[in-house]
């Protein structure tokens, strides 16, 4: 069986946000490698690109923190494969050639944030009374039965005073809240921009719920009792049943990339094929996939894998349930 044409012709482009304008980087121009891989889970994954004999002036405009895209594919056929943030930059030689290794973070890491004075609930309010002097006396007259003037001087006064307890560090939700309440504001505090929400159940917390820690910790917590997942794909924070996927109306067999037959696999946790193509970048986390080969057939959810190019194989290898 032939190949596709649309598997011809390969096509690496990288863009970084740099200060003076936008890189761009095409493997017409350089030699460039990468490795990306994908998974279901919450935690950003590490990917890495490598370009040779980048100028020194090119080289120091790529900074930490910087967005960077790659995209991979074929003339007629290349799309986004992630996106994220640049962790490390390390230039060295490798014979004759400089290898600039750029590694960075799909999406954003919020590990790290925890609640703070900023977002956690108000110092609890409480009143006390005091008795101050007053600035100028109060001088109060009255005339008793016989007749007589008494003078009353009052140089005191009580009133109430506001004192606030040591203020807590945690969120609290109120009784009754639903989950997807305490979504909407963890990700608002995290800065979070979700592609997708969609939750199989929208718990309720009969008792309320309380965010101490690491709030990303919490917001995993709330979207597991939904029966959800939580992960990134291609770049961008997704939240759904790990049973949903993107119908990518693709059929992978050997005219399209398929490399050899599926092998079988079976663990504790679940059981399905891994599967070696021709770099596909349709291909990532909960892509629904039709395969036909003389092992497997049939509609199949991408689980986890990679992309990659390591100056001779172009592929992506992943696992389908």
């Amino acid at each position: 069986m032939t190949t596709s044409p649309l598997l011809f012709g390969r096509v690496i482009k990288i863009s970084i946000e740099a200060s003076g304008g936008k890189l761009n980087f095409n493997n017409d121009d350089l030699e460039i490698h990468f490795e990306v891989p994908f998974d279901d889970d919450a935690k950003p994954n590490i990917s890495t690109v490598q370009i040779y004999n980048l100028t020194k002036t090119t080289i120091n405009r790529i900074k930490k923190g910087a967005n960077i895209t790659v995209s991979a594919g074929y003339k007629s056929d290349h799309g986004v494969l992630t996106s994220g943030k640049v962790t490390k930059v390390l230039t060295k030689y490798e014979g004759v050639d400089k290898c600039t290794t750029i590694t960075f973070k799909e999406g954003i890491d919020y590990s790290g944030i925890k609640v703070t004075s900023n977002v956690a609930d108000p110092a609890e309010k409480y009143y006390v009374k005091k008795r101050v002097k007053l600035k100028r006396p109060i001088k109060t007259t009255t005339i008793g039965k016989n007749g007589r003037k008494y003078t009353r001087t009052t140089q005191y006064k009580t009133i109430k005073v506001a004192k606030y307890r040591k203020q807590t560090m945690q969120i609290t939700f109120k009784n009754g809240v639903t989950a997807r309440q305490i979504i909407t504001r963890l990700t608002k505090i995290l800065g979070i921009k979700l592609a997708e929400c969609n939750l199989p159940k929208n718990k309720i917390y009969k008792k309320g719920f309380k965010v101490t820690g690491s709030i990303e910790n919490k917001l995993e917590q709330v979207v597991k009792d939904c029966g959800a997942s939580m992960y990134w794909r291609r770049g961008k924070m997704v939240i759904r049943s790990i049973e949903t996927g993107n119908d990518e109306r693709f059929t992978l067999q050997e005219s399209t990339g398929l490399i050899e037959p599926p092998e079988q696999f079976e663990d504790d946790d679940h059981s399905g094929y891994n599967v070696r193509c021709l770099l596909q970048h349709r291909i990532t986390t909960a892509s629904i996939i039709q395969i036909k080969s003389s092992t497997a057939n049939g509609k199949f959810r991408a689980k986890s894998g990679k992309h990659y190019y390591d100056g001779n194989d172009f592929l992506t290898e992943f696992e389908v349930i």
